[in-house]
């Protein structure tokens, strides 16, 4: 007896779906295809030229990194965890975050100064720990020291902090490509005395990892660890050349530039990023980006959007090579539930809006695994200083 079934395929290439070989033409994860008997229904890649992202991008970190993280989980080290003040909210790796969860933690919130001075350091703490906490990491306020650092600045009440919450154990200094940790070490190392006769600082691999690390004997024959920075693979920086990334990078004091969204409106961050206001009322925004960048706005024609004309047209002061087409960008939809506080869009390593919730979607185009976020306000337009 013959049975005849019917062949879905992919609504977008045609090819027929299948959930057997990852490398052949047609993929789909089994449970899109089994729960899915009526929806129009792409293989991955095509759903990848179509939707772009799952989610945001992670930092990617490798094997032996996480392996060191495991020996620090396991003496119960301290993580002494250098974060930039002006991105850091989508620097987090869950691989890194789910290790070291549990462990003590002093946070080290770097560029200070490029905040406005007028601002509350005990908020700013706050909103550090809290990003902190929303990533299930144990951090209060009072663990969260804000500096700016150079190799010259004097860390000794950070060390003493340090010193006290490790309680004999290791310390492991952590945190993104370029947040400040040789600046932390070098500043530490100005005071430092080696408590040891046996041991010298040294840089060499950790364990049998290929992972170099400086290493500086501490009192009771443990050691303080100076680690590779994580790479942010997921930046904004990623997608530009270096003399690019180094014209972005901010210099002095970010200042607010005051605007406003209206729906179907959109906020032209230069040919990087595009923040639209989807749906809402019309809200004011206060945005903070380095001073290069230039913003434009503007309203989607018909099928057409003047974003990606301009992009060609070389009409932005900063584009990316690597993102030049709306095929080049990923799409978020941010859909805010609350309707009475400020709220932040961030993107990693470019900046951030600041704007009033009322219950608005924003889409966000960034381009490929640049990670995006969005969180309380860092930085609020009534806030003062305390």
């Amino acid at each position: 007896m013959s049975k005849l079934n019917f062949v879905r395929r992919c609504h977008e290439c045609g090819v027929p779906l299948q959930c057997e070989d990852e490398s052949m033409p047609g993929f789909i994860e089994a449970h899109y295809l089994e729960s899915s008997e009526h929806a129009a229904l792409f293989c991955r890649d095509c759903y990848k030229k179509q939707r772009f992202n799952f989610a945001p991008q992670d930092p990617v970190v490798s094997p032996g990194f996480l392996e060191m993280l495991h020996d620090a989980q396991a003496s119960d080290a301290l993580i002494v965890y250098v974060i930039d003040l002006f991105s850091f909210e989508s620097s987090f790796s869950k691989e890194v975050n789910s290790i070291i969860e549990g462990l003590p933690m002093v946070v080290i919130a770097n560029k200070r100064d490029l905040l406005p001075k007028t601002y509350s350091d005990a908020k700013l703490r706050e909103y550090v720990a809290h990003r902190f906490r929303c990533a299930r990491l144990s951090v209060k306020a009072d663990d969260v020291h804000l500096v700016s650092l150079t190799s010259s600045v004097d860390v000794s009440e950070i060390a003493q902090a340090c010193n006290e919450k490790r309680a004999g154990h290791d310390v492991y200094v952590v945190g993104g490509v370029g947040a400040g940790k040789s600046q932390l070490i070098s500043a530490f190392l100005r005071e430092y005395t080696n408590p040891s006769f046996n041991s010298a600082i040294q840089t060499a691999n950790y364990g049998s990892t290929d992972i170099r690390v400086l290493q500086i004997p501490l009192p009771g024959s443990s050691y303080a660890y100076e680690t590779p920075g994580i790479p942010l693979s997921n930046s904004i920086a990623a997608c530009l050349t270096v003399e690019q990334a180094r014209a972005l990078t901010p210099q002095e004091a970010l200042k607010a530039v005051a605007g406003s969204l209206s729906q179907g409106e959109a906020l032209y961050i230069s040919g990087l990023a595009k923040i639209e206001l989807l749906k809402g009322a019309k809200t004011p925004i206060s945005s903070y980006f380095p001073h290069g960048i230039k913003f434009k706005k503007g309203k989607q024609v018909g099928k057409k959007d003047p974003f990606f004309e301009i992009i060609r047209r070389n009409g932005f002061a900063f584009i990316s090579e690597k993102a030049t087409e709306i095929g080049d960008f990923d799409v978020y939809d941010v859909e805010v539930s609350e309707s009475d506080a400020f709220r932040d869009i961030g993107i990693e390593g470019l900046g951030w809006i600041c704007f009033y919730a009322q219950q608005q979607t924003f889409r966000v185009y960034v381009p490929h695994n640049v990670a995006i976020y969005t969180t309380r306000a860092k930085i609020t337009p009534k806030e003062k200083k305390q």
